[in-house]
């Protein structure tokens, strides 16, 4: 049996994945929901790993095909909660269990990361905005419709507003800017309010840190500097499966 371990982010849009072996991320990948029979193929291509650990916030539906197939290659596959406390981190959410399993992992992988005041940013299908103080106590966080679901409830619900791609500008001068300038201010206002919240209860300036889908293009509306953390929530999937195994 290998030691290495498969660790899963079952997302609300897409699925993440990377398979490590102590400190070394071996392969990675990610697929659309409608497309993540092909990560079984690819699954396919690698033995065994020794478990596999995941995150799941997309429903029962989303998580039995992947609950299968590693059932049919005979590896214990382990669904994380968040709990009171983990990875270092205490959890003040009411109740810490329904805190989503996503974001509990990417503040434990903040954490590894950053130690100290953390702005904990995940822009995907939604947008949460957590705040991780520099006692490692998850304070509380936003939850917010992410770019796209932003940009399809204003075409949805409002006849004149057609689901065009526009541009953030400062002043928009047609329809197309002026929702996706709207859209940006929305998310970037979240953020940047949250860092200030946190920066008001911290003895030293945060960090902020961002992942998901559309942390690239958020970073580039924020008026600060972030880190950019593509595998921060499998990350911390790791860091939480570590302090379980048996020793």
């Amino acid at each position: 049996m290998s030691n290495t371990v498969l660790l899963l982010d079952i997302g609300n849009s897409r699925v993440k994945w990377a398979l490590a072996e102590g400190a070394q991320w071996l392969a990675e990948g990610a697929s659309t929901h409608a497309e993540s029979g092909h990560l079984f193929d690819e699954w396919d291509r690698f033995p065994a790993p020794s478990i596999a650990v995941a995150s799941n916030v997309a429903g029962n539906r989303r998580a039995q095909p992947f609950s299968a197939y590693w059932q049919a290659r005979g590896v214990a596959l382990h669904w994380m909660q968040a709990g009171p406390e983990d990875g270092g981190v205490r959890n003040l959410y009411q109740p810490p269990q329904r805190l989503g399993s996503d974001r509990w992992a990417a503040l434990i992988g903040a954490r590894a990361r950053v130690h100290g005041a953390c702005l904990v940013v995940s822009a995907g299908t939604a947008v949460t905005v957590d705040a991780l103080s520099e006692n490692d106590e998850f304070l509380g966080g936003l939850i917010l419709p992410g770019r796209r679901l932003m940009q399809e409830s204003l075409a949805g619900g409002a006849h004149a507003l057609e689901n065009s791609a526009g541009h953030a500008v400062d002043f928009p001068r047609n329809t197309a800017d002026a929702v996706a300038s709207g859209i940006a201010a929305a998310l970037t206002g979240s953020v940047q309010s949250g860092y200030r919240r946190l920066a008001a209860v911290s003895a030293n300036k945060p960090a902020c840190i961002l992942t998901g889908g559309d942390a690239e293009w958020l970073a580039g509306q924020l008026s600060f500097g972030v880190i950019i953390a593509p595998k921060l929530v499998l990350e911390g999937l790791l860091i939480m499966y570590r302090g379980k195994a048996p020793k």
